[in-house]
C-alpha cells in the first residue's frame, strides 16, 4: 500500500511497524522499492536492544541487517534527544539523489518520554549544485552539442526520473520542436501523454518501437536505468547511445555510452533545449504516428491479449490510476496501453513481486482520492489479496478491482509448455470471485466476453465505490512472442 502512495503522490510513504515479524512483513515490498527507486519511510518501534538475549517478545538482534542489501540507511534513535535529528536525516535520505527506502528503529521505552527538538532543518529544497558540478553540466553539454552535429535521426528515451511537471514540459518541448521520437521505459510510461505526436510507446514493444531504434543515428536515455530485465533481455538494441540518470549506478552496465551525465537531469534537459534551438530532424512524426495506428488495430484483430487492453483503455476514464500485478492483460498493458498522464500507470518492475496491485491500488487511491483508481489482478495474484476487500470496506476506498481469471499462472504455463512440453502445471482451482466480494459486501460482476466486460464497465462500475469486475479467459500468450 505505501509502495502504491508513493508512485501515485510522488512523495514519501512512512510504514509504522512492530519488531519481529512486523519487519519480516515488510521484506518483499521494501525489496521492490529499493530495486524501483520507491522512497519508503519506515518507522520501526524495537524492542529495547539492552534486553536482547533475555528471550524477551518478537526478539532479533540486530534484525535492520534483514534490509542490508535492499535499504539506501538505517538509523537507530536510541535515545530521546537523537529521535528528532535521526527522523530529519533519515527523510532527506530518502527523498535525495535516487529515492529508496529508510528504515529507523525506535525503541518502544521512548514513546512517553519527551522528545527534544534538534533544530536541523526538515526535508526542505534539494542542495544546489557546487560550482564542480555546474561546470561538469556545461561541460557535458559541448560535448552533447559536438555529438549532435551531424545526426539527423536522435531519440529521445525516458524513464521514471523524468515524472514531474517541469522534466514532462521540457521533454514536450524538445521534442515537439525539433521533431524527435520519444519512447520510454515501463516506469516512463506518462511523463507525456501518448496522444502527442511524438510519443511513440514502450522500447520493449516489438514493430515500430524496435525500427525507430533500428533507423536512429543517436539514443539519448535520460532517467532511466536500462536494466537488463528491462531493456536488454527483451531485445532492445542501441547503437549509439548518450545517458543521463540520477546517479552512475546503471551507467555503462548494459549498454555502452559515448559519454553520460549524473545528476541534475532538469538542468540537462533545458541546456538540450537551448542546443537543439531551432532545429529540426529528419524524422516524419505524422507518418510514424500512423504507422503506430495501423500497428495497434492489426494487433487489435491477431491478439486476444491487446484486444482486451484495448478494451480496458476505451472503457475507463483517461484519468485513472492503473495499478497493474505480473499477469497477462498486466504485461500487455506495459507493452502497448496508451498513458495520458504522469503517473497514472504503476507495475511493479523493480524485484517484479507478484501479489501487488490490489494493495499497492489501495495507497494509490488513498494517496489521489480525487482520480479514479484501477486494480488489474490476476486470479493466482489477485488471490492471496483478496483480504483487503476487508480494509477497502472499512475504510470506503472507491476502488475498482478487475480479476483476469484464467485459472493458471500464465505465464508461467506458458513456459512450462514452450520449454518442456508439461500441460497444467500451472493450473489454479479458484473460488468464486463474485461472491467472495459480496461476501464482504462488495459490489461485483462477471463476464465472460469482451462484449459483456464492455458492458459491465459502461453500465454497472461507478467509480466512487468499491466494484469487482471478474473477467472468465483462456490463456492467451505474452506480448514478447
Amino acid at each position: 500500500m505505501a509502495d502504491g502512495y508513493a508512485r501515485a503522490s510522488g512523495k514519501p510513504a512512512v510504514i509504522l511497524i512492530t519488531p519481529g515479524p512486523g519487519l519480516g512483513n515488510i521484506v518483499s515490498g521494501c525489496m521492490e522499492a529499493y530495486c524501483d527507486d520507491v522512497p519508503l519511510f519506515v518507522l520501526h518501534i524495537d524492542t529495547d536492544r539492552k534486553d536482547i538475549g533475555k528471550g524477551i517478545l518478537h526478539e532479533l538482534e540486530a534484525p535492520e541487517n534483514i534490509f542490508r542489501h535492499f535499504i539506501k540507511a538505517v538509523f537507530t534513535a536510541d535515545k530521546p534527544e537523537s529521535l528528532d535529528a535521526s527522523l530529519k536525516q533519515a527523510l532527506r535520505t530518502c527523498t535525495t539523489g535516487r529515492p529508496g527506502p529508510v528504515l529507523v528503529s525506535v525503541p518502544f521505552s521512548i514513546l512517553d518520554k519527551e522528545i527534544p527538538l534538534s533544530g536541523l532543518p526538515g526535508q526542505g529544497r534539494q542542495p544546489e549544485p557546487e560550482e564542480a558540478d555546474a561546470g561538469g553540466l556545461q561541460t557535458f553539454l559541448g560535448n552533447l552539442e559536438h555529438i549532435l552535429d551531424g545526426r539527423d535521426r536522435p531519440v529521445l528515451l525516458g524513464g521514471k526520473a523524468l515524472m514531474g511537471t517541469h522534466t514532462g514540459e521540457l521533454v514536450e518541448d524538445i521534442c515537439r520542436r525539433a521533431g524527435i521520437p520519444f519512447l520510454t521505459s515501463t516506469g516512463g510510461k506518462g511523463v507525456v501523454s501518448d496522444r502527442s505526436l511524438f510519443s511513440l510507446g514502450n522500447i520493449m514493444a516489438k514493430g515500430l518501437a524496435r525500427e525507430i531504434l533500428k533507423s536512429a543515428d543517436l539514443v539519448i536515455a535520460a532517467g532511466t536505468r536500462l536494466r537488463d530485465v528491462d531493456a536488454k533481455r527483451r531485445g532492445v538494441r542501441i547503437k549509439d547511445l548518450v545517458h543521463i540518470d540520477i546517479d552512475d549506478r546503471w551507467i555503462n552496465k548494459n549498454y555502452p555510452a559515448m559519454t553520460h551525465f549524473t545528476g541534475d537531469i532538469g538542468g540537462v534537459l533545458e541546456g538540450l533545449s537551448g542546443i537543439i534551438g531551432k532545429r529540426v530532424f529528419s524524422w516524419d512524426l505524422v507518418r510514424l504516428k500512423n504507422e503506430q495506428a495501423s500497428e495497434m488495430a492489426s494487433l487489435k484483430e491477431s491478439s486476444a491479449g491487446y484486444a482486451l487492453v484495448d478494451l480496458l483503455r476505451g472503457v475507463i476514464p483517461d484519468t485513472t490510476t492503473i495499478v497493474c500485478d505480473l499477469n497477462m492483460p498486466s504485461y500487455w498493458a506495459e507493452y502497448y496501453l496508451p498513458v495520458y498522464f504522469q503517473r497514472s500507470f504503476i507495475m511493479p518492475r523493480g524485484i517484479s513481486p507478484i501479489f501487488y496491485s490490489l494493495a499497492a491500488a489501495v495507497g494509490a487511491k488513498t494517496a489521489r482520492p480525487d482520480l479514479p483508481c484501477l486494480a488489474v489482478c490476476g486470479d493466482g495474484g489477485g488471490l492471496p489479496q483478496m483480504a483487503e476487500l476487508a480494509t477497502i470496506m472499512k475504510y470506503n476506498i472507491p476502488l475498482v478491482i478487475f480479476v483476469h481469471n484464467n485459472s493458471s499462472y500464465s505465464i508461467l504455463e506458458d513456459a512450462m509448455q514452450s520449454r518442456h512440453q508439461i500441460t497444467g502445471s500451472m493450473e489454479l482451482t479458484n473460488p468464486d470471485f463474485v461472491k467472495l466480494a459480496r461476501a464482504f459486501g462488495v459490489k461485483a460482476r462477471r463476464t465472460r466476453s469482451l462484449r459483456g466486460l464492455r458492458d459491465i464497465f459502461l453500465r454497472d462500475v461507478r467509480w466512487d465505490e468499491p466494484f469487482l469486475v471478474e473477467f472468465v479467459d483462456t490463456v492467451s500468450s505474452p506480448p514478447w512472442k
